[in-house]
């Protein structure tokens, strides 16, 4: 397949079936998670307080998944590993390749490994590519994180490793990759997978999802509202995490990659990124949801098209190696 991107929008479309409403409700709300809703709408009219202290402390709480083999077997494939130091912790970064210096920055209780089938082209193609897991994130320690921990990991690679070329990053860890842009992260480009850059948003679909009442869901805000302006040291973290704001001043290019099924963030946000990042363009994919996303091989070789220029579609690889 060879991708030219003389278009602004690109359209990919993939075979895998379509979800209906109700599929996409069971994919992002657990049975677990439905059950403790019920559970704290109950007691929020009682102690309102305590409830949302417990939706907080969820909304900061990193969810792992049992360790896999094959896991800890993709990381030891690789080339090297440097331990990057942050404030008060430090991370295993993994390295693959050698070349302009591409990083990989997984979402909210995601991780590096969910890059894997994009870092054998990217090689191929004469890149370098760092690929980790985030603070409390994969089998770094802790249960709490949050968005500058992310960011800030970023920026702690560029200073310790070298100038970023690229960074390639899915759902929470766009938002990451922008705001560490304002932080002093300098790259040429980003490749955004399904941004979440509206908290506003994200705040709103977890309260909806949840079934919150208005008197808990106004308290909820309250409280990550508070901590995350604390944790930005900003007076109003709402304004602040906008597309608009967050885009504002961005002198990067780059490609947006979202579904038009993405059953995690609504369309109207993917839109705004378009409207307010001037430098990017755009690959729509059609069936594939949130997560599918950085599995398709169809869109693993239009990204690669449009890291590496129209023959990179021509040359052979095989993203399932990784």
């Amino acid at each position: 397949m060879s991708q030219q991107f003389t278009n602004r929008i690109n359209t990919v479309r993939s075979a895998k079936p379509r979800l209906n409403s109700s599929e996409r409700r069971k994919r992002v709300v657990p049975l677990s998670f439905q059950m403790l809703s019920l559970g704290l709408n109950l007691v929020s009219y009682l102690r309102n307080e305590w409830a949302a202290d417990i939706l907080s402390n969820i909304w900061f709480t990193v969810f792992k998944s049992k360790p896999k083999l094959w896991v800890s077997e993709f990381w030891q494939r690789a080339d090297s590993c440097v331990e990057v130091q942050l404030e008060d912790k430090s991370i295993p970064v993994f390295f693959w390749g050698q070349g302009p210096l591409v990083v990989m920055m997984h979402g909210w209780s995601g991780s590096g490994v969910q890059f894997r089938r994009l870092i054998p082209g990217l090689v191929e193609a004469g890149y370098q590519v760092a690929a980790f897991d985030a603070p409390a994130h994969g089998s770094n320690p802790g249960k709490h994180s949050h968005l500058l921990e992310f960011s800030d990991s970023l920026v702690a690679i560029q200073q310790q490793i070298g100038p970023v070329d690229t960074v390639m990053a899915h759902s929470l860890g766009g938002m990451a990759a922008v705001v560490a842009a304002q932080r002093g992260l300098s790259v040429r480009q980003m490749v955004l997978f399904g941004p979440h850059l509206d908290l506003q948003k994200m705040y709103q679909s977890y309260s909806d999802l949840l079934d919150l009442n208005p008197k808990l869901s106004n308290k909820f805000r309250d409280k990550i509202g508070q901590k995350m302006a604390d944790i930005l040291a900003v007076d109003d973290v709402w304004a602040l995490l906008t597309p608009a704001i967050l885009l504002a001043q961005s002198d990067y290019q780059g490609l947006l990659v979202y579904d038009n099924e993405d059953e995690e963030i609504p369309q109207d946000q993917f839109k705004a990124i378009e409207q307010h990042w001037q430098g990017c363009r755009v690959l729509k994919t059609e069936g594939l949801g949130h997560h599918h996303i950085l599995k398709d091989e169809t869109v693993i070789e239009s990204v690669l098209a449009f890291m590496s220029g129209p023959d990179i579609g021509e040359r052979k690889f095989n993203p399932k190696a990784f």
